[in-house]
C-alpha cells in the first residue's frame, strides 16, 4: 500500500493492485454446506453485479413483466444497466402479485448467492482456490481474516440492496457462518466512492472536487470542508458513458483511449464550469475515484478508464494539461481504485472489507486508522446543484 503522506495535508491515495478484485473468484464447490446448484462453477461477477441482475431479470421476463425494450437488451448498454435495476426495484412494491414474487425472488438469488461468496472468500477452499490460479496467496489471507463486509453502490441503494443484504445475512446463519461473518449495507450505499475519495483531499478549508468514474456513469461533486471536516457534498448532473462494457479484455481492446481521455477531460471541465457559475472556489487539488485498479498513477485492469493509461506516462499530468487547455484551470489530480475509495469510508474498522456492487464488483479493505483523513461531519449535508 502506499502511505505516502503529503506534508501538512494528509496521506496520499492508496496504490490498489489488479489482484485485488474478487470478480474472477469462482464457486467451485464448499464442502459439507448444501451449494445452491445455481451457483456452483459460477465467477463472483456471474452471482452479484448489475449485468448478473439483468440476466435473472430476463429469465424471468413473464413473472416479472418485462417491458419488451428489456427482454432482450445487452447489458453491455449503459442506459440498460441505468433503467432495469430501477424497474426491479419498483417491482418489490407491485400492485401485481406475480410481479412483486418474481422481483422478491430475484432478490433472495442475489442475496444467497452474496453469502455464498463471502463464505467462499473466508474459506478459501482449495478447490475455489485452484480456479483463480492468479491470485496470491495473500489474498486469500486477507480475506480469510474479514469478519464483517459492508456492502454499497448504485445495486444496494435503494429497496432491492436491503433485501439482497437481507437474504445474505439468511444464508450465513443457515450455514452456521453468522458468528463468523457479518454482512452489512453501508449507511451512504450511493455515495461512498465519492465520500471517500474526499477523505483523501488535501484541504483543511474550503471546496474540493470529486469525480466517480464508473462503467456505466461519472459520477461529480463538490465537497466543502471546514477545518479538515467534509460538512458538505454537493451533487452535479452524472454524465453516462457512451461505450459498451463487458468484462473482457477482448472487448475493452476496441474502446480508443483517446475517446476516453476526451470523456474523462469533458467531465472535469464541466464541472469546473457548473461551479464557477455557481460562485463557488475550488482548490486545486481533485481526487478521481476510478473503475480501474491503481498503480503509481497508473491505471490497470481490462476497464474503459484503464484504455488511458498508454496514452502517456503519467495520465494523470495529461488529464491536466487538458483541462487546462479547455477551461483555463490548474488541477492537481490524484486518480484511487473505486473499491479503495468506499473503504476509506470504514477507516479504523479491523477485520472488515468493502463491496461495490455495480457494474462489476469493486473491492476495498478499510485504513487501519483515520490518520491523515479528512473527517465526516455527523450531520454532513447532501443536495444536488
Amino acid at each position: 500500500m502506499n502511505d505516502t503522506v503529503r506534508p501538512g495535508s494528509g496521506v496520499a491515495p492508496p496504490d490498489t493492485p489488479t489482484s485485488a478484485s474478487i470478480n474472477r473468484v469462482r464457486i467451485i464447490d464448499l464442502a459439507d454446506i448444501a451449494l445452491d446448484e445455481a451457483v456452483r462453477g459460477e465467477q463472483a461477477y456471474h452471482l452479484l453485479s448489475v449485468p448478473a441482475l439483468i440476466d435473472y431479470a430476463q429469465q424471468a421476463a413473464d413473472e416479472l413483466r418485462l417491458p419488451h425494450r428489456y427482454r432482450h437488451a445487452d447489458p453491455a448498454l449503459p442506459r440498460i444497466r441505468q433503467e432495469l435495476p430501477r424497474y426491479i426495484n419498483d417491482c418489490l412494491n407491485s400492485t401485481y402479485p406475480q410481479v412483486q414474487s418474481a422481483a422478491h425472488a430475484l432478490a433472495q438469488r442475489m442475496g444467497r448467492n452474496l453469502g455464498y461468496i463471502l463464505i467462499a472468500l473466508q474459506r478459501g477452499d482449495p478447490l475455489n482456490r485452484a480456479a483463480r490460479p492468479d491470485w496470491p496467496t495473500e489474498a486469500w489471507e486477507d480475506w480469510a481474516d474479514v469478519r464483517k463486509a459492508w456492502l454499497g453502490g448504485g445495486l444496494l441503494s435503494g429497496t432491492l440492496g436491503d433485501e439482497i443484504v437481507t437474504h445474505a445475512w439468511a444464508l450465513l446463519m443457515q450455514t452456521g457462518y453468522a458468528d463468523t461473518l457479518t454482512v452489512a449495507k453501508t449507511p451512504r450505499p450511493h455515495h461512498m466512492a465519492l465520500l471517500g475519495a474526499s477523505r483523501y483531499l488535501p484541504i483543511e478549508d474550503g471546496n474540493g472536487l470529486c469525480l466517480d468514474l464508473g462503467q456505466t456513469s461519472v459520477k461529480r461533486a463538490v465537497m466543502t470542508f471546514d477545518q479538515g471536516t467534509l460538512t458538505r457534498m454537493r451533487w452535479l448532473p452524472s454524465m453516462p458513458v457512451a461505450w459498451r462494457w463487458q468484462n473482457t479484455l477482448q472487448a475493452q481492446r476496441a474502446i480508443d483511449g483517446h475517446e476516453v481521455l476526451a470523456f474523462v477531460v469533458e467531465a472535469i471541465a464541466d464541472a469546473q464550469t457548473s461551479v464557477e457559475n455557481q460562485d463557488l472556489a475550488l482548490a486545486p487539488e481533485a481526487m478521481l475515484s476510478v473503475a480501474a485498479y491503481v498503480s503509481d498513477g497508473h491505471l490497470l485492469g481490462n476497464g474503459l478508464y484503464a484504455q488511458m493509461d498508454g496514452l502517456a506516462a503519467d495520465v494523470q499530468s495529461l488529464i491536466s494539461a487538458r483541462v487546462r487547455q479547455l477551461c483555463g484551470v490548474d488541477l492537481s489530480l490524484s486518480f484511487i481504485h473505486d473499491g479503495t475509495a468506499a473503504a476509506a469510508l470504514h477507516a479504523g474498522e479491523p477485520s472488515s472489507a468493502v463491496i461495490v456492487v455495480g457494474t462489476a464488483l469493486g473491492v476495498g479493505f478499510p485504513p487501519p486508522t483515520s490518520g491523515g483523513l479528512r473527517s465526516l461531519s455527523q450531520h454532513l449535508v447532501i443536495e444536488e446543484i
